[in-house]
């Protein structure tokens, strides 16, 4: 399938402004790629060139000197992202949705049958999986409707192609993961009857080691820095600081902070009790006297008085409890209060500090086993990659360097 989109550079910037609207993005978010796409108008003129994506791609190494898209500054980010949609729609005549808006929600011909799948997966898959799906597979769809694919049974090898070409801009792990879930889906298509052939095998596959990266983690004295940061004399610092302390003392994931109930906090035996979004694993985490009064701070003196049993709340309307882009965006706003430095490659957020509490478990050598329980791992080989960023556990697994005598003139290998 061949998209690309014949026009000049202001004809494809008006119809990229149009389809991003379309998706979701605010004109703020538009607005920032506008400066980039005015210097690479210049860019163009000055050379007398048409545009196609590797004109893009020359332009960003050639005036932002930016060549790979990993460990940009938030500046650069915004830069590379003005060029990625651009190429997106040149190539595929359309830009995916912005997290913030399902891309289920913009379907028209197709919802029914995702949630035919969604129906059949529910007793095989967590609920956590099953979101995930709803994800990908819902731009999978999308893109079926904007190429004009109106029926299932007109998908074919190069459809599936042409999709995952879209997705080659995307980061390993969500590669993985989207290719993953598109391939479960046409088996079931296959299986329901609604394709004629099997075309998961069309799928490309894409290797992703568990272990390939090293976890994001903050130092002891980094943690700290961001605690202090927090006013915790008005209402919002109450809440943030006791959702900062579940994340770096009790390793909690961002959804479990987000969705902690009143019926997870057992006070009577000062524990958190809950079943993990994730994994589906009840956890029983001892709620210390830190944890407990900052929970119980917020409760009485700062959490708006609203119905539900959430915990924690959005303190401005629509009172609801807070998405994860919000918690993100808590913990950044306090690193930048209390000094902590953003690392290349770093992905700050509550999950890094999750990932700091197993770091120190490791060096307080606590067994592995134990480390797993703690955090609700289902394996201990998941929380096996945190050795990779233990130092002092590395140490212990280099082996002893054998004397060797150099006999000058003579062959040694």
């Amino acid at each position: 399938m061949n998209h690309r989109v014949s026009s000049s550079l202001a004809d494809l910037i008006t119809r990229v402004e149009g389809e991003l609207q379309r998706v979701g993005y605010g004109p703020r978010t538009i607005g920032r790629y506008q400066r980039p796409w005015a210097r690479l108008a210049a860019y163009m003129a000055d050379r007398g060139l048409s545009y196609d994506t590797q004109v893009g791609l020359n332009f960003l190494e050639e005036v932002y000197h930016i060549t790979v898209f990993t460990a940009l500054t938030n500046e650069d980010k915004v830069r590379a992202r003005a060029i990625t949609v651009l190429n997106e729609y040149y190539l595929h005549g359309m830009v995916r949705p912005r997290h913030r808006v399902s891309a289920v929600s913009l379907l028209t011909r197709y919802p029914d049958v995702l949630a035919d799948f969604q129906a059949s997966q529910q007793t095989q898959r967590s609920p956590v999986t099953l979101k995930t799906y709803d994800k990908y597979l819902g731009k999978f769809l999308l893109y079926l409707e904007n190429h004009g694919v109106m029926e299932l049974a007109q998908i074919t090898a190069a459809t599936i192609l042409a999709y995952t070409d879209m997705l080659c801009s995307d980061t390993p792990a969500t590669l993985y993961n989207a290719l993953g879930a598109l391939r479960v889906f046409l088996r079931h298509l296959h299986a329901q009857g609604l394709v004629a052939q099997d075309w998961s095998g069309a799928v490309p596959n894409v290797r992703r080691p568990p272990d390939a990266h090293l976890p994001s983690t903050f130092s002891a004295e980094e943690i700290e820095q961001i605690l202090s940061a927090v006013d915790r004399a008005n209402p919002t610092g109450k809440r943030d600081y006791a959702m900062l302390l579940l994340a770096a003392r009790l390793g909690l994931r961002s959804g479990d902070i987000r969705h902690l109930t009143f019926a997870d906090l057992r006070w009577e035996t000062n524990v958190i009790d809950r079943v993990l979004e994730k994994t589906g694993k009840r956890v029983t985490l001892p709620l210390s006297e830190e944890v407990g009064m900052a929970i119980i701070d917020y409760v009485k003196h700062g959490r708006p008085t609203a119905d539900g049993n959430v915990v924690f709340l959005r303190h401005v309307p629509p009172i609801q409890p807070l998405t994860a882009p919000a918690l993100s965006g808590i913990v950044k706003q306090y690193m930048v209060r209390g000094g902590v430095a953003p690392k290349p490659g770093h992905r700050p957020g509550p999950h890094a500090m999750r990932h700091s509490l197993a770091s120190a478990l490791l060096e307080d050598n606590v067994p592995l086993p134990v480390i797993a329980e703690i955090l609700g791992h289902t394996q201990t080989r998941t929380t096996g990659v945190y050795l990779k960023i233990s130092v002092e556990q590395l140490r212990r697994c280099a082996l002893p360097v054998p004397m060797f005598d150099w006999n000058v003139g003579q062959e040694v290998f």
